[in-house]
């Protein structure tokens, strides 16, 4: 008779938090680096990746077993394990990365020679 009274309290427990959105890491590309170059991230985390390239040429974000390993959720697209940003503009890509260490650099034309290479750690 009184079962309506326990209606409220079973949609409250039913309801879970609401999803925690994901931590936004922020990377620039610039001539010749990464800035973050040793980019930190958690194992089964939700991460995006919001990419800016500030220099005047364009650049890519290449890390293919990085990209391999982890669950992409969306956002920009990968062509051989890339991201290519841009002159002046952002990309940004979900994902959940996998527990590792990864290697990291733009593979335009003798880019990674001057320099622009770095490493993503998961741990």
């Amino acid at each position: 008779m009184r079962a309506w009274l326990l209606l409220p309290v079973l949609l409250l427990v039913s309801v879970g938090a609401p999803a925690q959105e994901p931590h936004v890491v922020q990377v620039q590309l610039s001539s010749f680096k990464f800035e973050p170059a040793e980019i930190h991230l958690r194992a089964g985390e939700p991460v995006v990746l919001r990419l800016t390239n500030t220099s005047n040429g364009g650049h890519n974000f290449a890390a293919p077993q990085f990209f391999g390993a982890a669950a992409i959720q969306g956002g920009a697209t990968l062509h051989d394990g890339a991201i290519d940003v841009p002159s002046g503009q952002t990309r940004e890509i979900r994902l959940t990365p996998v527990h590792g260490t990864y290697r990291l650099r733009c593979t335009h034309t003798l880019h990674t020679t001057f320099g622009m290479s770095g490493s993503i750690v998961v741990e």
